[in-house]
């Protein structure tokens, strides 16, 4: 969602594409807007109302600010939170690289985010540890098993039709399950 929005030309497109290059979190405010107008759009076109919310809340700042903006509209169920040794962080990003276009997809981006996840995402880890909402995964695993394991671990949460859904081509790419087509270049 933050990529698209500082893909998208919006007023926060420069402020967030600045955030993200440098590892660090974007305004709380702007994320969890962005959020709240997503989650609304798909609750007027489908009726969905269970959301997992990728990367979300990174801080006990993010937290607050989800609170403070969300209220009653949403509640947290829990947090998925997967450990992975930054050797095997490292390895994927750069494979993923070779494909996705990503500025951030590099070494000094990745450590800087580890850094920042360190510092500010682990507290907020042991809140939700604390209110006994984390399902803890090994993401240093194959990916495939990854995904079986979150699919196991959400089961009693999610619309089963949907969680037995085959992934879409999409999906798949996201999980690095498959290679992303090849793009066309622009024409200048």
């Amino acid at each position: 969602m933050l990529r698209a929005e500082r893909n998208s030309g919006s007023k926060d497109a420069d402020l967030i594409n600045s955030y993200i290059t440098q590892g660090k979190i974007v305004p709380v405010e702007i994320t969890v807007n962005l959020i709240k107008i997503a989650m609304t759009n798909i609750m007027k076109s489908d009726g969905g109302n269970n959301f997992l919310i990728d990367g979300f809340p990174r801080s006990e700042n993010n937290y607050e600010g989800w609170v403070s903006v969300m209220g009653d509209f949403a509640v947290v169920e829990c947090m998925l939170f997967f450990e992975c040794p930054l050797p095997v962080l490292e390895q994927r990003i750069l494979g993923r690289a070779k494909f996705s276009g990503r500025k951030d997809d590099n070494v000094e981006s990745l450590r800087l985010r580890f850094e920042t996840y360190k510092t500010e995402t682990m507290p907020i880890v042991e809140v939700f540890r604390g209110m006994n909402k984390v399902v803890e995964i090994d993401s240093s695993q194959a990916r495939s098993d990854v995904w079986n394991m979150v699919r196991n671990k959400l089961a009693g949460m999610s619309d089963q039709e949907k969680l037995n859904a085959p992934l879409t081509e999409k999906s798949e790419c996201m999980l690095g399950l498959r290679k992303w087509p090849k793009r066309e270049k622009k024409k200048e």
